[in-house]
């Protein structure tokens, strides 16, 4: 996959990915489009060239930047030049870290957002956790794409039964035909046993 280039997570292109280089190694951003026809991005690029951010400028505009936990936050100060009326949301509990490492940017809690969001995207902290890193999720059409951090109990998981029960719950209640991982390529095959198993 093209470093820096949108493609498409679902068949009518409304949820796409880009994976890009952050220097020792690479990782996911997910935008979403939402029904106001504005984008919500999670995890913003970092050294992305201007026509990846323009693309999404001439299709809607970005409306909301999330940072999915207290570390995926290098992207936010150039997507907020580039889209001064976003707004940047991270979980509550990451948000004094977030003050200290990325001082520049205001983030509000992501529970606003989610207050706000249609019913085709779901946003959640799964239980067990030591450190937040949210699960999020995106309906259009036929698709179902989940963005995840393929390995939180590096860093983020406390209760990893909780943890999975957790994330189970999730993705039975809606499930996936992608799995687009905050680091690595997007599962399109087997999505739902691949899961499952993930999961026991």
């Amino acid at each position: 996959m093209a470093l820096h280039a949108w493609h498409p997570l679902s068949a009518d292109g409304n949820i796409r990915g880009l994976k890009y280089s952050f220097g020792p190694g690479t990782a996911n951003t997910m935008a979403v489009r939402l029904d106001d026809g504005c984008w919500m991005v999670v995890s913003p690029s970092s050294s992305s060239p201007a026509a990846a951010l323009d693309e999404l400028a001439n299709e809607g505009g970005v409306s909301a930047l999330v940072a999915p936990n207290a570390f995926h936050h290098l992207g936010q100060a150039a997507w907020r030049a580039r889209f001064p009326d976003a707004v940047s949301y991270a979980p509550a509990s990451a948000l004094p870290r977030l003050a200290s490492n990325c001082a520049a940017v205001p983030f509000r809690p992501v529970e606003e957002l989610v207050a706000r969001l249609p019913g085709a995207v779901g946003i959640v902290e799964p239980a067990g956790m030591k450190a937040p890193d949210l699960f999020v999720r995106a309906t259009s059409g036929a698709d179902t794409v989940y963005r995840y951090n393929k390995l939180p109990a590096l860093v983020y998981v406390k209760d990893a039964a909780a943890f999975k029960a957790s994330v189970a719950a999730a993705v039975e209640a809606a499930p996936g035909t992608v799995v687009y991982p905050a680091h690595g390529d997007a599962v399109t095959e087997n999505v739902m046993a691949q899961t499952r198993a993930l999961l026991v």
